[in-house]
């Protein structure tokens, strides 16, 4: 019976290993390409050849690259240090507790990634969805068109990023609350409960610097 089960096992790490590898190699190569000094002509290279007028090779935007890394970074650490697959010796109840950390902390991870985009000024990802950032940007446009008319001052082509009006609200502090205590919790088992405690207590302090 244990050798019938060792089989749907083995595979099933060898597929999680063969993911995380090549989930960290893009992770690298991502962070070595964002880094990469310029190369003349390469990028009006590379606009040319696909037609997008958007496309670069190095230093992403950082309001989009960071969230999306960040996500990235903590489904390796989901793949690495699955609890779900270490503990497949355990009881079943332990087991699918595991599997719920392992998921937990890559939901929170997307989470806390769309919160960003959600509440980052130079994005507004819900804004942009309805068309309220568009309509903002024009009317703030316009504004500054008439102002510098009225002035003589040259034309301006571009405005200030508006404030989000589509955000999380009251929810950002419930957010950022569970996703804390699902990393915290999960990195119990990755670098041991004494270095948690430490940041239990620099996350206790900060929240309540933060309410007072």
């Amino acid at each position: 019976m244990a050798e019938a089960n060792a089989g749907p096992e083995v595979a099933s790490r060898t597929f999680a290993e063969r993911l995380l590898y090549v989930l960290a190699v893009l992770f690298v190569l991502a962070g070595l390409l964002n880094a990469t000094p310029g190369i003349p002509g390469l990028d009006d290279g590379l606009r040319s050849l696909t037609g997008f007028d958007w496309i670069t090779s190095r230093k992403f935007p950082r309001e989009w690259f960071f969230p999306i890394i960040f996500a990235l970074m903590m489904l390796i650490v989901a793949l690495k240090h699955s609890m779900w697959r270490d503990w497949r010796g355990k009881s079943p109840r332990r087991r699918w507790f595991g599997l719920f950390m392992d998921v937990a902390l890559v939901v929170t991870a997307m989470m806390i990634s769309t919160t960003f985009l959600i509440e980052f000024e130079a994005i507004c990802l819900i804004d942009q969805i309805t068309g309220e950032r568009e309509r903002l940007i024009a009317e703030s446009m316009k504004a500054e068109k008439e102002f510098a008319e009225v002035y003589g001052l040259p034309e301006p082509t571009t405005v200030e990023d508006p404030q989000c009006v589509g955000t999380t609200g009251g929810w950002l502090v419930l957010i950022v609350g569970l996703s804390i205590l699902v990393f915290l919790c999960y990195n119990i088992k990755v670098w041991g409960l004494p270095l948690v405690l430490v940041a239990i207590g620099v996350a206790a302090y900060t929240f309540l610097t933060v309410m007072v």
